[in-house]
């Protein structure tokens, strides 16, 4: 488990997912039924191309009765991976957990390339994207994307007024 201070949230598999750990005006999701990847990839630009530097934190592995479970994320296959950090979190009382993986400095064709696959229903994990604006969760049912800075998010929901899911905005 990761707390990614700047975004006030904690990327934790058994806590909500980090659009529901901000309010309305720290995030934006955008269903992946809504999407097509012409508008995913038009996303992906404005909050990450040309940014300063982009890295990702996943689970890259479950622990269950002692034994490790790869998550099966497919990450190598989309993204070179050079510089990583794990941290394993095992529940005091089951001693099940997970591990989460930190990998920094990431290219963003590459990043591109796996949302793509993500979209295409191809590789899961429980992943986000972020850099020092933005944080994105990507699945394949939604991208959520979340900023400590409510201007950057309110001119992505006019950027993106027809497309952003508004279900749970209050």
């Amino acid at each position: 488990m990761f707390e990614i201070d700047k975004f006030n949230i904690v990327f934790d598999v058994t806590k909500e997912t980090p659009h529901f750990q901000v309010d309305s005006t720290h995030r934006i999701r955008f269903s992946m039924d809504e999407l097509n990847l012409f508008l995913l990839k038009d996303i992906l630009k404005s909050i990450f191309e040309g940014s300063q530097p982009l890295h990702l934190i996943f689970v890259s592995e479950y622990i269950m009765n002692n034994v490790r479970c790869s998550s099966k994320s497919k990450l190598g296959r989309y993204l070179t991976i050079r510089n990583w950090k794990e941290h394993t979190v095992l529940d005091d009382f089951s001693e099940d957990g997970a591990v989460y993986t930190l990998i920094r400095n990431l290219n963003f064709t590459e990043v591109m390339n796996y949302c793509t696959q993500v979209y295409k229903g191809n590789t899961l994990a429980y992943i986000a994207f972020y850099n020092e604006d933005f944080l994105m969760y990507v699945s394949t049912d939604v991208v959520d994307i979340v900023s400590w800075d409510d201007i950057k998010i309110q001119n992505l929901k006019e950027k993106y007024a027809p497309h952003y899911n508004r279900y749970y905005d209050n």
